[in-house]
């Protein structure tokens, strides 16, 4: 079994990472929703790990202010010893949704679907949230868009 931090673990190596204070607000939002709909989840009788939601969802974005966070958190998570935590951070990017790179376990798609409902330390629907990436980064996102949206189908049921 691997180790996987408590929330406030969690926030000791956000503050000790230097990660921004509004990313570390953004991240308790998403853990916040995450925690939500993984309750709902579990009270519909699916199995699933809410401590390594919970750590994912905190930690997802522990290398924010840096290029290409989405690999150097995972990978500064996996020399920490949290590999599932890693595994789960790994896949929380719209980036070039290949195959392998595609959240699987629900673990990695509520994180993965919280993630994009909250712009800022706001949760929002995923037409704004998308848009407002669309128009910051000046790209098209409607196969994520697509994709997204199967995933909240299948968490969520609409």
């Amino acid at each position: 079994m691997t180790k996987i931090p408590t929330k406030e673990e969690c926030l000791i190596l956000l503050n000790k990472n230097k990660t921004p204070s509004k990313v570390i607000k953004h991240s308790m939002a998403v853990c916040k929703l995450a925690e939500s709909i993984a309750e709902k989840l579990i009270t519909k009788g699916i199995k699933l790990n809410k401590k390594l939601i919970i750590a994912a969802a905190l930690l997802h974005d522990i290398e924010r202010a840096k290029e290409n966070h989405v690999v150097k958190g995972a990978n500064l998570l996996k020399r920490m010893g949290f590999r599932e935590v890693s595994e789960v951070v790994k896949k929380h990017s719209l980036y070039k949704l290949q195959q392998k790179k595609q959240p699987k376990t629900w673990e990695e798609k509520i994180v993965f679907y919280a993630d994009k409902r909250v712009m800022g330390n706001n949760i929002v629907s995923l037409k704004k949230r998308f848009g407002a990436l669309e128009k910051r980064y000046d790209v098209d996102l409607s196969k994520e868009f697509a994709f997204t949206k199967k995933i909240e189908k299948e968490l969520l049921g609409r």
